[in-house]
């Protein structure tokens, strides 16, 4: 989706043409090798939780000198209270996501994917706005469930019309 929504610098993404590419070969050759194999793609923005080491170096927020980069959340609230808070994701930064959602299930159905899953679990992006733990902003995107769900689901219409 784009490169600051993965959680770690080894992840995947389907955010630019050079991506596309390399998911389509992989996707075509797993064909190739199992005739009746399905292709599906999980869509994710990790949010806070971004910019972590990979698991098997620890898994935590990395430092500036690892390469970290600036992580957003629905509010500027970190996940454990040793690390840094990320910025509060505005409007603009809002759209720009959920545009980013919908060219990804673009991409995904040039390459032929059978099926896309948008994460919505796992205090990733969609699901801290839904909490009330980490989304406390006040205005249209917060407060009440009726607000914290308004993003996931702009983010769901649009990825189906498209």
């Amino acid at each position: 989706m784009l490169p600051q929504g993965r959680i770690t610098p080894r992840c995947l993404g389907l955010w630019n043409d050079t991506t596309e590419a390399a998911r389509a070969d992989q996707l075509h050759l797993a064909r190739a090798l199992a005739r009746h194999t399905a292709g599906c793609l999980q869509l994710v923005h990790t949010g806070r939780k971004a910019s972590s080491a990979v698991p098997w170096e620890g898994g935590q927020l990395l430092c500036p000198e690892q390469g970290r980069w600036q992580t957003v959340g629905p509010s500027a609230l970190p996940q454990l209270p040793s690390e840094a808070p990320p910025l509060e994701i505005s409007a603009q930064k809002l759209v720009r996501n959920r545009e980013a959602f919908v060219r990804a299930a673009q991409r995904a159905q040039r390459m032929g994917v059978d099926a896309l899953e948008l994460h919505r679990a796992h205090g990733y992006l969609l699901h801290q706005f839904l909490s009330p733990l980490a989304n406390q902003r006040s205005v249209a995107y917060g407060g009440s469930f009726e607000n914290r769900i308004r993003f996931p689901l702009e983010v769901f219409a649009a990825v189906r019309a498209a």
